[in-house]
């Protein structure tokens, strides 16, 4: 039965340095998205403090859905589409920012705040540069 064999040192010592580095990573993204969270500051409602879950930390709710149109109003004339997806070229940035903009302008009632409009914008950042 191969199960019952010993597992040879050295492949245990790549399994636990491949693991370590693996961990390392995990925490290095971690503490880079603290960083991007802290600078965006507090999200109001992302949070319920009052609920935990049994590991007694507070539970977040889930995220609000990203707005793709005027959700339970009547019908408006104007559809705008949205952005093109965008990949980081700054050749074309000022034209993403600009189509954003024109979006939020034509919809501003499914905009609740900026951090909506700032997930929103970041949705279509895919790819390339502005997808890392």
């Amino acid at each position: 039965m191969s199960e019952d064999r010993p597992i040879p040192r050295d492949r245990l010592s790549t399994l636990e340095s491949t693991v370590d580095s693996m961990m390392s990573q995990s925490e290095a993204t971690k503490s880079l998205l603290q960083t991007i969270l802290d600078r965006l500051g507090p999200v109001p409602g992302l949070l319920n403090e009052n609920t935990s879950n049994p590991t007694g930390r507070p539970q977040s709710r889930p995220p609000t859905p990203i707005p793709t149109s005027a959700a339970g109003r009547s019908r408006t004339l104007l559809k705008p589409s949205p952005p093109s997806e965008f990949d980081g070229d700054r050749a074309k940035g000022k034209a993403f920012l600009t189509s954003c903009r024109t979006y939020i302008r034509l919809c501003p009632e499914a905009f609740e705040d900026d951090t909506v409009k700032i997930v929103w914008a970041m949705s279509y950042m895919k790819s390339g540069p502005a997808g890392h």
